[in-house]
């Protein structure tokens, strides 16, 4: 199998295996290959013995990940903040779990397997119709159409030319996540994406109306806290309202139908 033996252990081979654990107390095993070995490996079920895999032909990484209880919480809360957000801000929202994303040239079973991927508005619209057509009409869908917004939690030495790949295969927009264990520290990065343009920063949102980072921050530290949906979707409400004041939530029951007004702090 080219350079580099399968997985029963540590990695070994030619290109020298590294593990290290992340900011947020994940487990991380990094190795370097060839494309073609990459390829190959592609072929194991590497979701057997870790949580979250990355398989980059283009890099030449395999990324192996335990994510830690902190990374997995926070990757949770993210997930429904989107979903939220991007439901009363586009009028849709789907999420894609547990899927690595590859543009259609890349080796099939490999690519990235970000926390949180998400369709929103018309992509989220057009996905749910192909869903109804069927789990091949989806599979489709999903080939042809990157998700408009991906999360990624928990930054690490092995994500370098990790955004250029997003952009590369279309994602519009990338949110990481810079925090530590222990603190209570948390930078959120709002990165655009475009097609042959070097990534740039935003001060807010353009997939989701506007946001800011501190309104992230807020909503994480409310959501974390919270023990009810409805406290959740408030908590996502709370910071929507500030965005977008003249917004009506299309949510089932009164409180959530009627119009939103700016909430005292």
């Amino acid at each position: 199998m080219g350079d580099v033996e399968a997985y029963g252990g540590p990695v070994v081979g030619s290109f020298p295996a590294t593990m290290h654990t992340g900011p947020l107390g994940s487990t991380i095993h990094v190795l370097r290959a060839d494309a073609g070995t990459v390829a190959e490996l592609a072929a194991i079920d590497w979701n057997r013995r870790f949580r979250q895999v990355c398989l980059d032909p283009v890099r030449g990484i395999i990324t192996l990940m335990t994510p830690s209880r902190l990374h997995g919480d926070l990757a949770e809360i993210l997930g429904q903040i989107v979903d939220a957000a991007g439901s009363v801000i586009t009028g849709a929202s789907k999420g894609l779990r547990d899927t690595r994303l590859r543009r259609p040239a890349d080796p099939p079973g490999t690519g990235l397997e970000p926390d949180c991927a998400f369709y929103v508005g018309d992509n989220a619209r057009a996905y749910r119709a192909a869903l109804v057509d069927g789990e091949a009409a989806a599979d489709a869908f999903f080939e042809r159409t990157p998700p408009d917004l991906v999360v990624e939690v928990e930054i690490t030495n092995a994500d370098a030319g990790k955004v250029e790949r997003y952009r590369d295969i279309g994602v519009r927009e990338l949110w990481r996540l810079h925090g530590r264990k222990g603190t209570r520290d948390l930078r959120v990065e709002f990165l655009a994406l475009g097609p042959g343009t070097p990534p740039r920063s935003l001060a807010a949102s353009r997939v989701l109306g506007g946001l800011t980072a501190g309104d992230v921050r807020e909503a994480v530290d409310r959501v974390r806290l919270s023990l009810t949906a409805d406290e959740r979707k408030e908590a996502v409400a709370r910071v929507v309202r500030r965005r977008r004041a003249g917004i009506r939530v299309r949510e089932e029951g009164a409180d959530w139908g009627a119009p939103l007004q700016e909430s005292a702090p």
